[in-house]
């Protein structure tokens, strides 16, 4: 009982929805740049997916995607190739819809197999697929 309730007053209710996203950004921190992927994003962070000892809590970092959104943050959490990021300053909701996926897209594959961003997988070719014979 004691320890449900100690659990209980470490669980923080999360400011800002998330949204899913798979975005390839550039990261700067400490003078070295790398590749990291935009995991989920909101309004006040996000989650990073990185290579491996690139960044630790208490880091700065500036992030940059493809068509030239910007932001800078802090490092927040990490857990093995997995960062969070709280913003310096809130992101605009518009920015955050535009990097994360569209409802609309993934209600119309629900029951296709899917990547863990929920994006469709390529159907395999013919000769690839395994034969009811082969089962």
């Amino acid at each position: 009982m004691e320890q449900t309730r100690a659990v209980r007053q470490r669980i923080v209710k999360r400011q800002y929805d998330r949204v899913k996203s798979s975005h390839r950004v550039e990261c700067r921190a400490g003078g070295h740049q790398f590749s990291a992927v935009l995991a989920n994003v909101s309004v006040g962070g996000c989650m990073l997916e990185i290579p491996r000892n690139r960044l630790s809590i208490a880091d700065r970092v500036n992030i940059k995607v493809d068509n030239g959104i910007r932001t800078s943050g802090i490092v927040v959490w990490d857990r093995n190739a997995f960062v969070g990021i709280k913003f310096d300053s809130c992101l605009h909701e518009a920015v955050v819809s535009f990097l994360g996926f569209s409802a609309k897209a993934s209600h119309l594959t629900r029951n296709a197999p899917s990547d863990r961003f929920g994006r469709a997988l390529p159907r395999l070719r013919a000769h690839l697929r395994p034969s009811m014979m082969n089962i």
